[in-house]
């Protein structure tokens, strides 16, 4: 017998967006000309905050994140939790 119920969402930025307040202050990106790279880690990404409230919710109903898929404009999430059967309590 299969342990395993699984799951798909797909998540538009809309989407994601819409759980999280809009960000007051500009982003500011740092970069090292010598190294030619750039990173924000200090600056506010709203998108991450979205991403991990999408994940905590369905987290917090017993789905594990098996894959996540970054597109253009959405994240496709495939999901795995133990079927309530299997479940030993």
């Amino acid at each position: 017998m299969d342990r395993w119920e699984h799951s798909i969402t797909v998540h538009t930025v809309g989407e994601l967006l819409s759980k999280v307040s809009p960000v007051e202050e500009e982003r500011v990106i740092y970069c090292d000309a010598s190294a030619g790279s750039c990173f924000f880690d200090e600056a506010p990404n709203p998108y991450l905050e979205a991403m991990v409230g999408t994940l905590d919710e369905l987290g917090q109903e017993g789905w594990e994140l098996v894959q996540g898929v970054l597109r253009e404009e959405e994240m496709i999430c495939f999901w795995r939790r133990m079927r309530e059967a299997d479940i030993v309590r």
